[in-house]
């Protein structure tokens, strides 16, 4: 079962761009209202009196069966993807703080031997709270950032298609799942057009109301960004680290391990306040628990980026 991965990738997408993705990034001062560069574009923390509003569409490829760190050809014919709308919206408050929330919609296909399995339905949401001690301006080189948040489960975790479906194709966890947040990043010059970041995060996944519990789960970024007129180009390393799931306190074979992706992505600036990314998601190494697991091939999202408010 590779649930958890789903979760935290498609039906809380924003989970995976707090943990990976840097904060508001401009070439000015941190107070301008233009449209951040690449990953801020998910996990902006504007300054005080902006709006940072971003809706995307996000396709997950889940068809390489895995053992251990080793790929096992597939004879089941099952064919598996998963895909997303999300919407969020971020708040400034002062120069330091900002809120981000975060709703997402969710749709799980399987196919085996012609038959075909659908879980939709709303997806988990998303709350965090940012607190921004240092950013990127004319007169600082260095970002930290820091968040604080929750996934809530908004939707469905009992969804029926003739059976209740299992957990990976639930529409939602069905759990609460508490979030800390650590991103820093240097520009490397005054213009800022060029940054380094890094970011960590850990993900605390409660139980449901079916004594099913996804494993806690480490996600680890670093990666680089360059903007050159209209045009941003990005690339990450992203790093997770899932436990096993459980039932009942159980633990549940053939779930969690560790993946290593690329996050390639390319942005494009309409206007100072309105920007479009697309990027993708190419697997480097996995080594999930166990025995057999079915595992992301890749996946791709497409999103657009609008800022309201400030100067």
């Amino acid at each position: 079962m590779n649930a958890l991965r789903i979760r935290a990738c498609v039906a809380a997408c924003a989970v995976a761009a707090v943990l990976a993705s840097p904060p508001a990034a401009l070439a000015t001062t941190c107070s301008c209202a233009a449209v951040p560069l690449l990953g801020s574009m998910d996990t902006g923390a504007p300054a005080g009196g902006s709006w940072l509003v971003t809706g995307g569409y996000e396709f997950h490829e889940i068809g390489d069966l895995y053992s251990g760190s080793d790929e096992v050809p597939d004879e089941t014919g099952r064919e598996r993807s998963s895909r997303a709308l999300v919407l969020q919206a971020s708040r400034g408050f002062g120069e330091r703080l900002s809120v981000t929330a975060l709703l997402s919609a969710v749709e799980h296909e399987r196919r085996v031997g012609g038959q075909t399995t659908t879980g939709r339905g709303l997806g988990d949401g998303l709350v965090m709270l940012k607190y921004s001690p240092k950013r990127i301006g004319p007169f600082e080189r260095n970002g930290l950032t820091l968040g604080v948040g929750t996934a809530i489960p908004l939707g469905e975790d009992d969804a029926r298609d003739f059976v209740t479906l299992a957990e990976d194709m639930q529409p939602s966890t069905g759990a609460w799942a508490p979030i800390a947040w650590v991103h820093g990043e240097r520009a490397w010059s005054q213009a800022a057009n060029t940054r380094t970041f890094a970011s960590l995060s850990y993900r605390w996944n409660g139980e449901n109301d079916r004594s099913y519990r996804f494993g806690n789960a480490w996600t680890a970024a670093l990666g680089t960004t360059h903007r050159t007129g209209r045009w941003g180009l990005g690339f990450e390393l992203r790093y997770r680290d899932a436990g096993r799931d459980e039932r009942a306190a159980a633990q549940i074979p053939n779930t969690g391990g560790r993946w290593l992706d690329g996050v390639p992505a390319v942005q494009f600036q309409f206007t100072d306040r309105l920007a479009g990314k697309v990027s993708a998601r190419v697997p480097v190494w996995r080594d999930v628990n166990d025995a057999l697991q079915f595992t992301t091939s890749y996946a791709v999202s497409v999103s657009l980026s609008w800022v309201a408010g400030g100067p």
